[in-house]
């Protein structure tokens, strides 16, 4: 369904998020990106990348790197929404992704590193989950931890500290706005409840989240993801 990703429709997402400072800080593509893998539409996402480079490419002094860091906004973004789409989907929208990026725009070796002890990855996965979830997180983790013992230990160590404490190229907040552009078309109402509120613990504007909220809500829509429940608001 790449045809969904018209420029009109693109458009009419971009002007959804807040204005930013800079090009690469505008997240509206990232949650696109996002919110077309989680619909299983990943044919929408090559789109997105040609427009948003696109528009990176008209304004004065853009570098390299602003085009590098663009690109691994998008790759980053679906690989830590795997955690709640699914990586079947997000091997396929990654696949596109890079069929679609420049040559000299792709990675090639993993930005995490592999060398940390799995103690600092447990401390920095426990860091961002207390982050995320706030006075809250008193309350998740021991209920992560009766449903099933296993699943607080994959949530906090491996979850939040290898997949979602990497920050080196999607910030606290982006992090935040994947997992809402995942959420949404998965069609988890009481999840997005909980991280609408996350996203501005973490940095974001309530104006930024509802518009990614919004963009994440619309892809939905057009992809024809049957949506059971309504979409909680900030």
């Amino acid at each position: 369904m790449a045809d969904i990703a018209t420029p009109e429709f693109l458009s009419e997402l971009q002007s959804l998020y807040p204005a930013p400072a800079k090009y690469v800080d505008g997240d509206w593509f990232l949650a696109a990106s996002i919110a077309f893998c989680s619909s299983n539409c990943p044919g929408g996402i090559p789109s997105i990348l040609r427009y948003a480079l696109d528009d990176l490419d008209k304004l004065p002094d853009t570098s390299d790197e602003d085009r590098r860091l663009l690109v691994r906004k998008i790759r980053d973004g679906i690989f830590k929404s795997g955690l709640i789409s699914g990586y079947l989907k997000v091997y396929n929208a990654l696949v596109l992704l890079y069929e679609a990026t420049p040559e000299e725009l792709r990675d090639t070796e993993p930005l995490r590193d592999s060398t940390r002890s799995k103690e600092e990855v447990a401390a920095a996965g426990q860091a961002y989950f207390d982050s995320t979830y706030g006075d809250t997180a008193a309350k998740v983790q021991p209920m992560l931890r009766s449903a099933y013992p296993d699943l607080e230990h994959f949530t906090i160590k491996l979850g939040y500290g290898y997949v979602y404490a990497f920050m080196e190229v999607t910030s606290a907040k982006e992090t935040s706005f994947a997992m809402i552009s995942a959420l949404i078309p998965n069609d988890t109402p009481r999840q997005v409840e909980w991280h609408l509120p996350g996203a501005v613990r973490n940095g974001a504007t309530v104006e930024e989240v509802r518009g990614v909220r919004e963009i994440a809500l619309k892809i939905a829509i057009k992809a024809g993801v049957s949506l059971k429940n309504e979409v909680p608001n900030i």
